[in-house]
C-alpha cells in the first residue's frame, strides 16, 4: 500500500496502479501490529539496527526514506502521532486500523485498484512486460512491486510463496528462521511460573561466551522464555550455528554478587522463623523465589532459613547473578513477529529497490533479508523499502512515457 501511494502520487493524471493481496482484504497484519496499537516506526530506527547480507544496501534505504520521512508520509496522510518509551511511535488515536484506513483512503483518492483474496500465482518477464497468473486471468505490467511478506505468523497471513515467485525470475533467498519470538528453553522448574513476569538483564550465550545481552521484562512460558527482551535475543542469536546456546538472567542487575551475598546473609539474620518457600518473598515474585531455591538444590523448601549455611547462600547468590536455561529448539513461526532470512537484499539497489537482474521489478519489505529490533523497526523497513520502491517504479514509467512521446 505505501509503495502504490507513492507511485500515485507521482503521476499527474490517474495511472493504472493496482494492489492485488491474497488475503480477503489489505492490511490484516497490520491490524495486529503493536498489540492493536501499530507501532508505526521507532525514532531510534538507524541501519544499525538490522540483520542482513548487504549492510550497505539498508544504509542506502535510510539515506532514502529515514524515519522523519515516514512520519512526513504519515501526517501527509492526516495522521496524528504519539512518541512513547524507548523511541516506540504510535498513532495519537492509539488504533492500528486508523492506519489501515488511511492508507485505503489515499489508495482510492488516487483511483488505485485494491484487488483482495487474488493470489499472484506466477510471475514471468517477457520483453517490457511482467506476465502475472492470477485467479482472475492474466495480469500484465510494465512494472511490478513485490510485497508478499515473509512467513512469521501464518495465522495472520503470513506466507512462503512469495520467495517462489522471485525464485523463479533468478533471485536468490537465504536461510529462514522464526524471530522476535519466544525462545523454547529446558528447565524443570518452569511450568510453576507461567505468566509470571519479572525484571531482568537477560544474555543469550553459546559457548564463547556472550552473544547479545539487554535489560527488560522477561515472561515464564510453560516451556519457553518470552517477553520483547527474549525477542532481541531470538533476533540476535538467529545467525549464531551452535548447538550449546542458552539464556542466562540476572534477577538483580542493580546489585553486584558481593551485594547479594550479604543481603541473603542480612534475610538469615532477620527471618530465622521463615522456612525457605518464603525466603526470597519481597525480593522476588513468591514462585520465582521458589524456583531460584530449588535451582539452588536448596530442596526441601520446608527447610528453616537459620539452616542455611554460608555455601548455601553462594549458591542462591550465583543463580539469582546467572540463572542458565538452555535453548532447547526454535521457536514457531505462528509465535514469530518476523522472518529472518529472505531473498538476497544485495540483489537490489537499495536507493530504489529495483531489481540487478531485471529492470523494472522491484520488492520491499519482509520479503528481503533485513529483520530489525523488536519496538517499530520492522514496520520502519516495511514503509521505507516500499515508499521507495513505489516511487522509483513511477520515476521508471514516467522516464518510459516521456521517450515515447
Amino acid at each position: 500500500m505505501a509503495a502504490a501511494v507513492s507511485a500515485g502520487r507521482e503521476f499527474s493524471q490517474s495511472a493504472k496502479i493496482a494492489v492485488f493481496d491474497a488475503q480477503p482484504r489489505c492490511g490484516r497484519k497490520l491490524l495486529a501490529t503493536g498489540n492493536g496499537r501499530c507501532n508505526l516506526t521507532n525514532r531510534l530506527a538507524t541501519p544499525s539496527c538490522y540483520n542482513s547480507d548487504d549492510a550497505h544496501a539498508v544504509s542506502q534505504v535510510f539515506s532514502g526514506v529515514n524515519v522523519s520521512d515516514t512520519l512526513a508520509f504519515f501526517e501527509s496522510l492526516g495522521l496524528v502521532w504519539r512518541e512513547e518509551d524507548e523511541g516506540r511511535i504510535y498513532p495519537s488515536c492509539g488504533q492500528a486500523s486508523a492506519v489501515l484506513d488511511l492508507l485505503r483512503l489515499e489508495l482510492a483518492r488516487l483511483n488505485i485498484a485494491e484487488v483482495c483474496g487474488c493470489r499472484i500465482e506466477k510471475i514471468r518477464h517477457e520483453g517490457p512486460y511482467y506476465i502475472m497468473n492470477s485467479p482472475l486471468g492474466i495480469v500484465r505490467a510494465k512494472c511490478l512491486v513485490v510485497a508478499c511478506g515473509g512467513m512469521a505468523a501464518p495465522n495472520l497471513g503470513g506466507v512462503n510463496w512469495g520467495y517462489g515467485l522471485m525464485q523463479s525470475l533468478g533471485h536468490t533467498a537465504t536461510r529462514l528462521t522464526p524471530s522476535l519470538a519466544p525462545i523454547p528453553v529446558d528447565s524443570p522448574h518452569l511450568s510453576s511460573l507461567k505468566g509470571i513476569r519479572a525484571y531482568a538483564n537477560a544474555s543469550i550465550c553459546d559457548e564463547r561466551g556472550v552473544i547479545y545481552s539487554d535489560t527488560g521484562e522477561v515472561q515464564f512460558g510453560d516451556k519457553a522464555l518470552s517477553g520483547i527482551v527474549i525477542f532481541q535475543l531470538s533476533s540476535a542469536a538467529e545467525n549464531v550455528r551452535s548447538d550449546n546456546l542458552c539464556v542466562e538472567l540476572d534477577m538483580l542487575p542493580e546489585r553486584n554478587m558481593e551485594d547479594i551475598i550479604a543481603l541473603l546473609a542480612k534475610r538469615r539474620t532477620i527471618l530465622p522463623h521463615l522456612t525457605l518457600e518464603n525466603y526470597l518473598t519481597g525480593v522476588f515474585n513468591k514462585r520465582v523465589g521458589m524456583c531460584i531455591l530449588k535451582h539452588s538444590g536448596m530442596t526441601p523448601l520446608s527447610r528453616s532459613v537459620s539452616e542455611l549455611s554460608d555455601g548455601d547462600i553462594r549458591r542462591i547468590a550465583s543463580v539469582i547473578k546467572c540463572w542458565r536455561f538452555p535453548v532447547s529448539g526454535v521457536a514457531s513461526w505462528n509465535s514469530a513477529q518476523v522472518t529472518s532470512g529472505g531473498i538476497r537484499l544485495s540483489e537490489f539497489d537499495g536507493m530504489t529497490m529495483q531489481s540487478r537482474l531485471h529492470t523494472g521489478l522491484f520488492a520491499a519489505g519482509e520479503m528481503l533479508n533485513a529483520d530489525g529490533k523488536c519496538g517499530g523497526f520492522n514496520l520502519q523497513w516495511a514503509w521505507s523499502t516500499g515508499i521507495l520502491a513505489g516511487r522509483s517504479a513511477a520515476f521508471l514509467i514516467k522516464k518510459d512515457m516521456t521517450k515515447s512521446k
